[in-house]
């Protein structure tokens, strides 16, 4: 079965120590991550991904004037400001040869993205890669056709990861050629906010019909 890496905020306000929304065990799982970034490069898979990318008044800030869309304040420290060196993603993880696609409705956002391009990362504003409205579309154009394994891996579980992985699976849902596809995340290649919450969202990922194998095993398979 073809393969398709998901590359979930690797950046370094979220993975590198004194980033703003450091979540402490980034830096263990980044190996990890590194080694499926690598194996995606050296393979030809397709590796696709998100990164969290924000305005310095964003919604999501604690003493933000406005709330998110259902009206919600989670109250963050300000992070991953576009622009900053907080934003970016760590060197590790990132290919020769790669883009962003800003969270712009653009209905010709696969015809953009150059041919001999490594990696597509979306930029985001909430949780799920699904969020920026380009993300499926690039993704029908780039994943190979028929059944695919989707490996997941990055920052953090509790969140981004968990996102990615349910919205991975209702992507599959929506699609009736892409019946017997399978989503995995590389349990090693990943890192909570906090422990209950990691395990709470391991929990739904499995229910849900995830699986959770560790990078060499996903690498020998």
């Amino acid at each position: 079965m073809n393969r398709v890496f998901i590359d979930v905020d690797t950046q370094a306000d979220f993975c590198a120590p004194g980033g703003a929304l450091f979540v402490a065990g980034a830096p263990a799982a980044m190996g990890a991550c590194a080694r499926l970034v690598e194996a995606a490069v050296a393979s030809g898979a397709p590796l696709l991904g998100s990164v969290d990318s924000h305005a310095h008044d964003a919604w999501e800030f604690a003493g933000a004037a406005s709330a998110g869309p259902r009206g919600e304040r989670p109250g963050f420290p300000p992070h991953c400001v576009k622009g900053t060196a907080g934003w970016l993603k760590l060197p590790s993880t990132l290919p020769a040869r790669f883009c962003f696609v800003p969270v712009v409705d653009d209905p010709d956002a696969a015809a953009r993205v150059p041919a001999n391009t490594q990696a597509v990362y979306f930029e985001k504003e909430v949780y799920s890669l699904f969020a920026n409205p380009n993300a499926a579309r690039v993704l029908d154009a780039r994943a190979p056709a028929g059944p695919v394994e989707f490996v997941v891996f990055g920052v953090a579980t509790d969140y981004c990861v968990r996102a990615a992985a349910l919205g991975l699976l209702a992507w599959i849902g929506e699609r009736p050629a892409r019946a017997g596809s399978r989503v995995v995340v590389a349990r090693d290649a990943i890192a909570a906010v906090t422990a209950p919450g990691g395990e709470a969202a391991l929990d739904e990922m499995r229910a849900a019909g995830v699986a959770l194998r560790d990078t060499d095993a996903i690498l020998a398979g």
